[in-house]
């Protein structure tokens, strides 16, 4: 199950979500990005390429900031 918050978008076309994934308010998911199980995009990022599992990523052009 993943929670998504509202005004969260996510372009069609090779995006994969994984499982136990939290989309922060606003977020934007692009095209081809993959997010692994359990991780974190906090509010307002971009994400323009793929984030590992357990990973937490935040700013607007998104950074892991922690990787379990």
């Amino acid at each position: 199950m993943c929670t998504i918050y509202h005004q969260v978008t996510v372009v069609h076309g090779g995006v994969v979500i994984g499982d136990n994934v939290i989309l922060g308010a606003g977020s934007k998911i692009l095209k081809n990005c993959k997010i692994g199980n359990d991780a974190k995009v906090g509010a307002n990022c971009v994400v323009v390429s793929d984030i590992p599992d357990k990973a937490t990523t935040v700013l607007s052009k998104p950074r892991i900031i922690r990787k379990e």
